[in-house]
């Protein structure tokens, strides 16, 4: 299974989904704060980066741009509002984010998304 770093600030959602996945077998680290997320990154390589995107707030991508940095390997999945969207990779695209979206998906949804994630 998957080493996933979740990044909320929602107590609540973090929560939620961290049990999720860890009932999936995954093991999870729960961070709220995006410097100790980049911290624990700094230490621990991790699979998968599960991290908020809030149009109020763009610490998010930000984020998700800085931990793309530290690890090229590691998937992105950002959880908006309602969905979670998979960030696809396109090796050609200059910061390595690809504009092709994943179709978005339920929270009850989220281990399926993240197994598709990791063959993609």
């Amino acid at each position: 299974m998957a080493r996933i770093l979740l990044t909320a600030e929602n107590d609540v959602l973090r929560r939620y989904l961290g049990e999720k996945l860890k009932r999936a077998g995954h093991f999870v680290s729960r961070v709220s704060d995006y410097d100790i997320a980049l911290t624990l990154l700094l230490e621990t390589c991790h699979d998968v980066l599960l991290t908020e995107v809030d149009s109020e707030d763009p610490r998010g991508v930000s984020f998700a741009h800085e931990a793309r940095r530290i690890d090229p390997e590691m998937r992105v999945m950002f959880i908006t509002g309602f969905s979670i969207v998979p960030l696809l990779v396109d090796e050609d695209d200059e910061d390595g984010f690809s504009d092709r979206l994943g179709a978005p998906a339920h929270l009850s949804q989220l281990v399926d998304e993240v197994g598709r994630l990791l063959v993609a």
